[in-house]
C-alpha cells in the first residue's frame, strides 16, 4: 500500500513541475512581448520627440528673424521720435526761427 501513495505523489509532483515549466514557458513569452511592445513605444515616441523638436527649431528661426526686424523698426522709430523731438522744441531761442513762431503758453520742455 505504501508503495502506490508514493507513486501517486511523485506523479502529482511531476504535473506541478510541468505546470510550472508552462507558467515559466508563459511568463518568458510575455516579458518578449512586452518588451516588444515597449520598444515600438518607445521608437514611435523618439520619432514624435524629433519631430516635434524640428518644428520647436523652425519655430526659433522664424521668431529670431521677426525679432531682428522688430528691433531695426524699433530703432528706426526711436529715431524718428528724436528727430521730431528736435523739431517740436525748435524756437527762436535755439534756432534761427523768428520770434513769431514760438507757440504761445506752450512750454518747448514738454515735449522732452
Amino acid at each position: 500500500m505504501g508503495g502506490h501513495y508514493e507513486k501517486d505523489i511523485f506523479r502529482q509532483l511531476q504535473e506541478v513541475l510541468e505546470r510550472c515549466d508552462k507558467l515559466e514557458n508563459k511568463l518568458d513569452e510575455t516579458k518578449v512581448k512586452e518588451r516588444a511592445k515597449t520598444s515600438i513605444q518607445i521608437n514611435r515616441l523618439k520619432a514624435e520627440h524629433k519631430a516635434e523638436v524640428k518644428e520647436l527649431n523652425e519655430r526659433i528661426g522664424s521668431l529670431e528673424k521677426e525679432n531682428e526686424g522688430l528691433k531695426k523698426e524699433n530703432q528706426l522709430l526711436k529715431d524718428d521720435n528724436e528727430r521730431m523731438k528736435r523739431i517740436l522744441n525748435n524756437d527762436s531761442t535755439n534756432s534761427s526761427l523768428p520770434p513769431s513762431t514760438d507757440q504761445k503758453g506752450k512750454s518747448a520742455a514738454m515735449y522732452t
